[in-house]
């Protein structure tokens, strides 16, 4: 869910033709606005990633409808995965400045729905308008840097995103616990409107982007490039297998002939997404012959796992603070820190080391132990498990999860040359990011069958187990007769422990996506590939210089 991290001290003094790389020449005031405007736009899609765990409780209060929960992080993480490689496309064959524009004004209005939404499901359709419009603000703050700074700056100017990124992560809880707790969780969404607004304004005035390649595609061809009928395929087809997990054991039997149907549509379109991606060739979302090198297919395997299993903590813990322990939206948020903390820091310290020595898998392997025994203790939770050991336990899994959160996105560059690594990186992404929109969902679904299942036990008068999942997670206590309140929070919680040993089965899967990745060091690699490329560039300039630098003039 993060930017890539790099951790070289940053400066910022503008970069000037003279540093070496083909770059947009700035003024020192130009560049910086344009990098305060980039950084605002990132701080806005982090703030969103995280702010809305402390607050889905008190939403669920207000909408009733609490077996929604997984699909205010998947409507969220889906769009925003399936659409990078898209944005990719767009950002090449148009203007980076208005895809960018473009991408922020549909995030910004995803937030405005969001926050005025009257029901649950306005309010999901709000969430995945902004999940897709933050899907292009990542790859266009990218795209931005590489244009307007030198290839040897970049890495500086990058690690300042991942600092605005990490902290945005760490303080977006107890931002959206203080708006819910003191003022309305709907400003959780409006206070995106105000800063994307400054951004934008800013982007408008300072950015002057030379135009892209011409380029003699029709619009035929130019559908074709982009794969639009991959992406007609692929997202109602995950829409479908969502809405099954969402609908299947609670609102309806998993024999029902709407949870049939739905999967049955699911695989129809997921295998003519699979066909299309095969005869698509390299212009495919995903194409094949670069998912299937082994760093590229390893990394996003591990990736799809390790997110899997962290964005299950972070949605169901602040669930287990609220609904078993009591606390508030805000609490809850101060209780999730040590998670969040530990895992920020984790990946500081590991691309730190990474950019340091050269090597990563290690930090692989540490990631799948560490976040194994960390998830094995978070199922262990009760609703009396006293303070030291809940924060003990988020520390150890935040901070193995942590090691190598955003290392895909590097262990898949030493196999790919230049050309073909923002696809990869693409890949990485869009595999970590389903991890977590489908595992939430089958979470949720878990959680509210077992917690109907033991309800239903305790034979509560006047009391229809299967309406608890429309209560809201902090409406129990007030809806639950007193005598009955110990036996469903030991429900709540037997139930979201499920929902934890499916992030432990996760973690633990990890380890086996590890076992392939090669073993490489990057200092090297860009040696040699510096050698490599230097040797073409000038093979280029003699072939320019024999044919009368006609080339060039291209």
């Amino acid at each position: 869910m993060s930017p890539q991290h790099h951790f070289n001290c940053p400066s910022v003094d503008a970069p000037t033709p003279s540093d070496g790389d083909d770059v947009l020449p700035t003024t020192k005031l130009q560049f910086f606005a344009i990098l305060v405007a980039l950084v605002f736009s990132i701080f806005t899609v982090a703030l969103d990633g995280t702010i809305i765990v402390t607050a889905i409780p008190r939403i669920t209060d207000d909408y009733q409808a609490l077996s929604d929960v997984g699909w205010y992080g998947s409507a969220f993480t889906l769009p925003s995965a399936a659409l990078v490689p898209l944005f990719g496309k767009l950002y090449a064959l148009f203007s980076a400045k208005w895809t960018f524009l473009t991408a922020l004004f549909v995030f910004e209005i995803g937030s405005l729905v969001s926050a005025v939404a009257p029901s649950s499901v306005v309010f999901i359709v709000g969430r995945a308008i902004s999940g897709a419009g933050s899907a292009g603000i990542f790859n266009g703050a990218l795209v931005t840097i590489s244009i307007i700074t030198p290839l040897a700056k970049r890495p500086a100017y990058q690690s300042i995103i991942g600092g605005v990124y990490a902290v945005a992560t760490i303080t977006a809880p107890l931002i959206g616990g203080a708006f819910t707790d003191y003022v309305s969780w709907r400003w959780c969404f409006y206070i995106n409107l105000p800063i994307g607004a400054v951004a934008a304004a800013m982007l408008i005035v300072v950015l002057h982007l030379p135009p892209p390649p011409k380029h003699d595609k029709n619009l035929a061809q130019l559908f074709w490039s982009l794969d639009l009928l991959g992406q007609l395929l692929f997202l109602p087809s995950v829409v479908c297998l969502l809405t099954a997990l969402q609908l299947a054991g609670t609102s309806y039997a998993w024999s029902s002939g709407r949870i049939i149907a739905l999967m049955v549509v699911f695989g129809i379109l997921f295998l003519a997404f699979v066909i299309t991606e095969l005869k698509m060739g390299d212009s495919a979302t995903v194409p094949s012959h670069l998912a299937t090198r082994r760093n590229v297919a390893a990394a996003s395997l591990f990736g799809f796992f390790n997110y899997a299993q962290f964005f299950i903590l972070i949605y169901f813990l602040p669930i287990y603070f609220q609904a078993v322990k009591g606390t508030t939206a805000k609490q809850s948020g101060i209780d999730t820190i040590p998670l969040i903390m530990a895992n920020n820091i984790a990946s500081l310290l590991a691309g730190f080391l990474t950019t340091l020595f050269g090597t990563y898998v290690q930090y692989f392997y540490a990631c799948s132990v560490l976040a194994s025994i960390g998830a094995g203790l978070i199922t262990t939770l009760q609703v009396h498990t006293p303070s030291p050991n809940w924060i003990g336990y988020q520390v150890l899994s935040g901070f193995g999860t942590g090691l190598a959160l955003a290392l895909p996105q590097v262990a898949v560059q030493p196999s790919l040359s230049r050309a073909e690594i923002p696809i990869g990186i693409s890949i990485a992404i869009f595999s970590q990011f389903f991890g977590a929109a489908l595992f939430v969902s089958i979470g949720n679904n878990i959680v509210n069958t077992k917690l109907v299942e033991a309800v239903r036990t305790l034979r509560i008068p006047d009391f229809d187990a299967a309406t608890i999942v429309q209560m809201g997670a902090t409406e129990l206590r007030m809806k639950v007769p007193s005598e009955y309140l110990g036996g469903i929070l030991e429900a709540y919680n037997g139930a979201l422990r499920w929902a934890f040993r499916l992030g432990l089965i996760m973690a633990c899967l990890s380890v086996f996506a590890v076992l392939p990745l090669e073993w490489k060091n990057l200092k090297k690699v860009g040696q040699e590939n510096g050698s490599s490329e230097e040797d073409i560039r000038r093979e280029g300039d003699m072939d320019e210089a024999a044919s009368g630098g006609s080339r060039r003039e291209g």
